[in-house]
């Protein structure tokens, strides 16, 4: 018996319903081949009702079996037709096997009994409901595949004939080496501040934004390697002192790094590199149209030549995730320019005499990083930068504490401190040419 689409409506649902819950009504070597099944029948079902078209439908066997035509193999069939209706219950000429009353096989028998009074009933009470033959489906219904009744002789045979000198070694696997990685980290972090109007000490309610995006591409292949980082930072804060905008920009830095270095002894590389920031946005200074800065200007583009790099990269078994990756870069040799696109902004302000607006300084250089995971959760992240023409001298001291909470939220510390000896700058009353930014904020975390 088996499953298609054609599906008239007969009146012995219930029974079939048993007789298709059944696996086998005749054994000894034997099954009964009147029933077959479509191929892929587990998977998909297909029935025909009479107030719809034909629908496919899965896993809805137990419940939409009845209304599901019979199919007979013709020969079993005409074997079938030879019983005489005379016997009140039917013994088929096939041979059927004889399982013992015992209440041990109790199950075996009640479920042999069910399955030949079905088949017995349909045929002796329902024969027109008999629609099909497989000679009605010819080269398109296949009987299921019988299985060994024992695979392991098959699985653990043994040739004596083998020749082993003829079967070849299995081929080395040599897995594809990476020379290019890959990784980065984006922040959006969020602090915020209210205070009302009647506070008894005063004050003015905040909102500061900070978004921050690293991108790194690294390459190493034997001695050359080659490091590559493009960072961009916006720090934006509400400010009601500020009567023309509802916004100040704190920071705004579009940043590129790279170097090149060939490996001279350990963990000692001779090394260049070059490094350029800006900006995008304009800033103003407070109640004001005076313009600060702007997009290239002021540009900074800083190349060091004939340098020597080292670095280290260490991790600590014994703490899961603990880790240090450090590397220090000193170029004797570097050339700095600056230069401001924009003649609206005072250059003075970057270092550029009145009535030009590029400046090109030679001096030294020094670049120096730090990443320090305390485990595999919490990372200190501290970056130097140090460059002298032997008269004035600009250094900046990052320093960031990522405390997460899970995988895309934490919680960021940073401090940002700057130094900067320029003579056309205004000398602070209490920082002097020191410069300091601090930022506490919450918010998304991602790293890949």
């Amino acid at each position: 018996m088996t499953l298609f689409k054609k599906t008239p409506i007969h009146t012995t649902a219930f029974f079939l319903f048993l007789f298709l819950i059944s696996n086998n009504i005749y054994s000894q070597g034997q099954k009964l081949d009147s029933i077959f099944y479509k191929k892929q029948y587990i998977d998909k079902i297909f029935y025909q009702t009479q107030d719809s078209e034909s629908i496919v439908y899965t896993d809805t066997v137990i419940l939409r079996s009845p209304f599901i035509p019979i199919i007979f193999d013709v020969n079993k069939l005409i074997l079938d037709k030879r019983l005489t209706p005379e016997c009140p219950l039917l013994k088929p000429e096939i041979p059927s096997l004889v399982i013992s009353k015992h209440k041990l096989f109790a199950d075996v028998y009640n479920k042999n009994a069910i399955d030949l009074y079905v088949y017995n009933y349909l045929i002796m009470n329902n024969f027109e409901q008999i629609k099909y033959t497989t000679a009605d489906f010819s080269g398109k219904a296949e009987s299921i595949e019988a299985i060994k009744s024992n695979i392991f002789q098959t699985l653990f045979k043994v040739d004596p004939d083998l020749d082993k000198d003829k079967v070849g070694k299995p081929g080395r696997f040599y897995p594809k080496r990476r020379y290019w990685i890959y990784n980065g980290n984006h922040k959006i972090q969020l602090s915020q501040n209210y205070i009302s109007e009647n506070w008894y000490k005063g004050g003015a309610e905040n909102l500061n934004l900070l978004n921050r995006h690293d991108l790194s591409f690294n390459y190493k292949k034997d001695k050359f390697q080659a490091n590559n980082l493009v960072e961009w930072r916006l720090n934006l804060y509400t400010n009601p002192n500020d009567t023309l905008r509802l916004y100040r920009i704190g920071e705004d830095l579009v940043r590129t790094y790279s170097n090149f270095g060939v490996q001279a002894i350990n963990n000692w590389y001779y090394s260049s590199f070059i490094e350029m920031k800006t900006q995008l946005f304009k800033n103003f200074k407070e109640n004001s149209e005076q313009m600060l800065s702007s997009i290239f200007s002021p540009l900074y583009i800083n190349i060091g030549l004939l340098g020597i790099r080292y670095q280290i990269d260490k991790s600590f078994p014994k703490v899961k995730g603990k880790k240090i990756n450090f590397n220090s870069e000193i170029s004797p040799l570097s050339i700095e320019y600056v230069t401001v696109l924009n003649k609206d902004i005072d250059p003075k302000r970057f270092g550029i005499k009145e009535g030009n607006w590029h400046l090109t300084n030679i001096g030294s250089t020094i670049n120096a990083k730090l990443i320090y995971n305390f485990n595999k959760n919490v990372n200190y992240t501290s970056r130097l930068y140090y460059f002298t023409n032997y008269e004035k001298v600009t250094a900046e001291w990052e320093n960031t504490l990522n405390l997460p909470i899970n995988r895309y939220f934490s919680t960021i510390l940073y401090l940002f401190f700057r130094y900067d000896d320029n003579p056309t700058l205004t000398k602070d009353k209490i920082l002097g040419y020191f410069q300091l930014t601090e930022l506490l904020s919450f918010g998304f975390n991602y790293s890949w």
